[in-house]
């Protein structure tokens, strides 16, 4: 995940993504045909257009690299700042490239030697019609940014509730096996209490993100609590890529699924089952994936209470990750797959 956005400091976007170089490529040609007709001239519309073209193109693609580069130092400064800085650097840049044209226009004499008037004319007419573009540019800069900072509030906000629907569901479940083991092996009971006051501490933890390795912690503890209880009808197959184990996920991403797995599979089974748990990474993508063996017709997707913690899941996705994120369950006769596509950072 970002750094969390602060509304006291700089908002350059990132303009080192390709495709925010093609929308500014769009966007300069769109303005550059727009002045081409705004002229009052009437003859040489396309020699107008090719000038004027070749200047934005070349103008708007020097300022993104010079924001792209510095990027990082302007948004640790406050927004006025940044706002200021950004604005006088592109201005400086129209002026040294407006003197520069005309310095090769002169000296390969393509339109005449132009006197003094005109070449002030040109110089001050790319200065105002830069600044006005600039400012609106910044503007627009400012208020995405205002805009995701919101967001993210918003999201953090929203995660934060649907976490803390998790979490009695969890602390309910666990002591229903804690409780079953206290007359059998008291032992056991003693050991799933403390890993339940491990595994209940980090499911308090406050970050919405957390790595991999973290999250199959989180399962490995629980599944310590229900192997207590299960014995032997219990088993896991482990499929994971050590190549994705510092990945960040959102926290408590596969602990519910593996809960669910339990409860609503390998429980109602006489003879017990075999969870599978898979992250793999594919095409750019985290992919994981709990899997577990039900009674047989999709049993499992009927089981009452099963569909909170996938919704929950779902929607902390979709507001993480947006459409990028994949969740899909697949309810087969005799197995029950969830899987989770999360799109990684380039």
């Amino acid at each position: 995940m970002d750094m969390e956005l602060n509304s006291n400091r700089g908002f350059i976007p990132n303009l080192c993504e390709v495709s925010a170089v093609f929308m500014l490529i769009l966007m300069v040609e769109l303005l550059s045909l727009l002045l081409a007709l705004a002229s009052s001239e009437q003859t040489g519309f396309w020699q107008r257009l090719a000038f004027i073209s070749f200047f934005a193109q070349w103008l708007g693609l020097i300022n993104a690299s010079l924001l792209c580069l510095l990027k990082n130092w302007l948004n640790k400064q406050t927004v006025l700042l940044c706002a200021s800085f950004s604005f006088v650097m592109m201005l400086f840049v129209t002026f040294i490239f407006s003197a520069l044209v005309i310095y090769i226009g002169d000296m390969l004499a393509i339109s005449g030697s132009p006197s003094k008037q005109q070449i002030i004319y040109f110089i001050v007419r790319n200065m105002a019609i830069s600044s006005i573009i600039y400012g609106v540019l910044l503007r627009y800069f400012y208020v995405q940014y205002q805009w995701r900072s919101n967001l993210q509030a918003q999201s953090h906000a929203q995660v934060q509730a649907l976490k803390a629907r998790i979490r009695p569901h969890f602390l309910f479940n666990c002591m229903n096996t804690i409780a079953s083991l206290v007359h059998i092996d008291a032992d056991k009971a003693e050991k799933a209490v403390e890993d339940l006051s491990d595994l209940f501490r980090a499911s308090l933890q406050e970050d919405t993100v957390h790595t991999l390795r973290d999250e199959l912690d989180l399962v490995a503890s629980y599944l310590d609590i229900e192997h207590l209880r299960l014995d032997q009808r219990l088993s896991t197959d482990w499929q994971l890529d050590d190549d994705a184990m510092t990945i960040e996920v959102p926290s408590l991403c596969l602990q519910p699924l593996v809960e669910n797995a339990i409860y609503h599979g390998i429980e109602p089974l006489p003879d017990g089952g075999n969870i599978k748990i898979s992250a793999q990474l594919e095409n750019n993508r985290l992919c994981l994936s709990v899997s577990n063996p039900v009674i047989g017709h999709g049993a499992m997707s009927r089981h009452k209470g099963n569909h909170m913690a996938q919704a929950n899941i779902q929607t902390r996705l979709a507001l993480m990750y947006g459409d990028e994120a994949e969740f899909n369950i697949n309810a087969e006769p005799d197995l029950y797959t969830v899987s989770i596509g999360i799109p990684l950072k380039i």
